[in-house]
């Protein structure tokens, strides 16, 4: 049975039967890659507490042709994000981050430019705390590399661009096409979102823009407030499910925010 070496994180991990774990990595060299892990539950010697959430390993593994599951031999860990673990909201942005990840790559598809791209929001959560733009920064990254990428750059009706558009700033976004369409073309569709040109712009950046250039960035409250109701549905749209892990995120939210001290004003002083 081929023995194969990678750099993996883990992004699902299921206990099976008495022994055994399931794990779901993704790999700089094999893309998502499904695999068991012999006695992983009893042995600390082989794997090394080295399969939860998050971890990243240089992984070794057995692979048979046509056997689905590979074999996970061994792992020597070079990452934990130990500090994403111990805070809950770090622990569902992280969340979020695999979950995409396990719904949008290939089984078996490399996708380096993802795994880079996985590890270095990974290590920006660890290090620094949680903010949402990091959130929608990630989103319009994995809808470029994984194919998904929705059209900023014009009307699709009409085909003007952003410079004829400039004169007319707002524009409408349609989940079902994945495309802008521009205030006078969009009685033609259904079900559209009102945006902003900038807001679109700053999209279309985000999906072009160097890996290491992207952390620069910063949204405004009006392009933050957009992208988020334009990116979220439209990942569901696109995969046809509501990714779980936001939802949690969003209920903790909305549960702190409900819950935040009231100054002599009347108003939360968060």
């Amino acid at each position: 049975m081929p023995l194969f070496k990678t750099n993996a994180i883990v992004i699902r991990s299921l206990n099976y039967g008495e022994s055994d774990k399931i794990i779901t990595f993704f790999t700089t060299d094999f893309g998502r890659l499904k695999g068991i892990a012999k006695g992983a539950r009893r042995s600390r010697k082989r794997f090394q507490n080295a399969l939860g959430l998050f971890s990243h390993l240089r992984l070794i593994f057995f692979d048979k042709e046509g056997m689905g599951l590979v074999r996970a031999e061994s792992c020597d860990i070079l990452h934990s994000f130990p500090k994403i673990k111990e805070d809950l909201k770090k622990i569902l942005y992280g969340n979020y981050y695999l979950e995409l990840v396990n719904e949008m790559a290939g089984e078996r598809e490399e996708n380096r430019e993802a795994f880079e791209l996985l590890l270095s929001f990974l290590s920006n959560l660890e290090s620094t705390e949680p903010q949402e733009e990091q959130l929608r920064l990630f989103e319009i990254r994995m809808l470029s590399l994984f194919g998904y990428h929705p059209n900023m750059k014009r009307c699709e009706l009409c085909k003007r661009d952003w410079e004829d558009l400039k004169e007319c700033p707002t524009v409408f976004f349609s989940f079902e096409k994945g495309t802008m369409v521009c205030e006078r073309c969009s009685k033609a569709w259904n079900h559209l979102v009102p945006f902003s040109l900038g807001t679109a712009r700053l999209i279309e950046k985000v999906s072009q823009l160097e890996l290491p250039k992207i952390q620069r960035l910063r949204f405004t409250l009006q392009a933050l407030s957009e992208s988020r109701e334009i990116l979220p549905k439209f990942i569901n749209y696109q995969l046809g499910k509501e990714m779980k892990s936001l939802k949690a995120l969003r209920g903790i939210e909305a549960n702190l925010s409900s819950h935040l001290p009231l100054s002599p004003g009347g108003r939360g002083t968060g």
